[in-house]
């Protein structure tokens, strides 16, 4: 998520932010075995795709260009230019949408079975929530192998056996410290464990520091802390088996919760009187050691350094053995293929192109974030810190555990809870039990949506 922009909280509070990509070709169109859309034009799918064969063509790109990436319309405006150059038969129009209307408007068009041919999702449920209604073909519809072998960040969002987003940036989430500030509480090198991150963190507070912050008011610091602790309890599969058995009363979920309750007498204590971003700028004014680190804090890091802050980054310590706890963690947003394409090999053709080396490095050089493709080979990096990033990802990624169970449990339950825990006296039974009475009350109300993610386990199960 972005600050003021994304996703899944965004959506729930008005401050929801979206892509919505749309392709319109021409061609004729049938039915393929899974009874999705599937061009009738061309041979080949992605880059294997004959673009000639498309006749005369038009793409219309719905999206949030800016709001979403910063940067990222220089890119887009680049890319098109290109593809029109190499296609001289197909034109791309871009047109940036409302980000407060997405949801509707992408529903909308689902209902009708009229609207565009791509459109820009998040992985997990926000992707899945257009699929399960065959709203959208998979990746492997309208792209080859060779072009999904290379986005390893595909497998988020697996479903029927099929993979239902193709990401177009790793949406990273480390946390960032001040190495002045940590030098003051002398302490030497950055924790991975648990304890030793209890233990820096006391440290700091002996020193006069204030060791953590963030901004609770709007909601979103709260998610964003809960996914950095209760993925290393509940893996991808755990996570979604919860929603199934409606359980969130585990030893698992006590777990994490229990060492998010072990982190309150470090953060600052007004969380629920500021927002994130505004506990930002006071990690940025150097009045806080530490911040769990949001979308765009790429660019962050770059202008402290600049500004002579010394800042640097570490992996979310681990607690846990689960062998992916020390991965660093992704959101992976990116581009869906809707059933409504006139001509999907064509669509499926120009996200291959967006995921060619030179409009990756491109797409690096105007926005700072790292491209969801293992061709990208920077020749250089925007900072040490994206260097780094690129070394710690050659141990594989985990995912942004928010995206794999229902928003209730996310605005109703980590909203509350953390806000409950650092700005209250909420326990840690308190938290487990307002966690238990969302999903009891969701399972009651959606039993079509229960029957997904009974299905969507399947592909998460060992």
């Amino acid at each position: 998520m972005r600050i003021g922009q994304k996703v899944r909280l965004l959506a729930l509070c008005a401050t929801a932010v979206s892509v919505l990509l749309v392709v319109v070709g021409c061609g004729g169109s049938s039915k393929s075995s899974t009874g999705q859309t599937t061009s009738s034009g061309g041979s080949g799918l992605g880059s294997d795709y004959d673009v000639s064969k498309a006749g005369k063509a038009t793409l219309t790109m719905w999206w949030l260009g800016n709001q979403e990436i910063p940067g990222i319309e220089s890119w887009m405006k680049n890319a098109v230019a290109k593809f029109e150059q190499l296609h001289p038969n197909v034109t791309v129009k871009t047109v940036l949408q409302s980000t407060d209307t997405y949801t509707t408007t992408q529903k909308t068009a689902c209902k009708s079975g009229t609207g565009p041919d791509i459109w820009y999702n998040w992985g997990g449920t926000w992707s899945l929530e257009s699929a399960w209604p065959g709203c959208v073909v998979p990746n492997e519809a309208v792209l080859s192998g060779k072009d999904l072998s290379t986005v390893p960040a595909i497998g988020g969002t697996k479903w029927g056996g099929k993979t239902w987003i193709y990401p177009i940036e790793q949406r990273l989430y480390p946390i960032i410290y001040n190495k002045d500030l940590f030098a003051k509480a002398k302490i030497s090198g950055t924790p991975t464990t648990w304890s030793d991150f209890l233990t820096d963190l006391q440290k700091l507070k002996a020193a006069g520091v204030q060791p953590l912050i963030t901004g609770l008011k709007d909601g979103f610091g709260g998610e964003n802390l809960a996914v950095a602790i209760q993925r290393q309890s509940l893996p991808v599969s755990s996570l979604i088996k919860s929603v199934v058995d409606g359980n969130m009363s585990t030893p698992a979920w006590k777990e994490w919760i229990g060492h998010a309750y072990e982190l309150k007498p470090y953060f600052n204590n007004d969380t629920n009187s500021i927002t994130y971003s505004q506990g930002l700028a006071r990690f940025q004014s150097a009045k806080a050691a530490m911040i769990f680190a949001s979308p765009g804090w790429q660019q962050t890091v770059i202008q402290m350094n600049s500004q002579g802050k010394h800042v640097g980054i570490f992996k979310v310590p681990t607690y846990s053995s689960n062998p992916d706890a020390a991965k660093l963690y992704e959101d992976t947003p990116g581009f869906q293929v809707t059933k409504f394409a006139k001509n999907a090999k064509l669509a499926g053709a120009f996200l291959a192109f967006l995921h060619t080396p030179d409009q990756m490095n491109a797409l690096y050089t105007s926005t700072g974030d790292i491209p969801s493709d293992t061709r990208w080979q920077p020749s250089s990096y925007k900072s040490p810190t994206d260097k780094q990033l690129v070394q710690w990802l050659k141990a594989g990624i985990d995912y942004y555990s928010a995206n794999y169970y229902p928003t209730t449990l996310d605005t109703n339950g980590n909203f509350v809870v953390f806000q409950g825990m650092y700005g209250g006296n909420m326990s840690v039974s308190q938290a487990v039990q307002t966690y238990q009475t969302q999903i009891t009350k969701w399972k009651q109300l959606q039993t079509g949506e229960l029957q997904n993610y009974q299905e969507w386990l399947k592909d998460y199960q060992p």
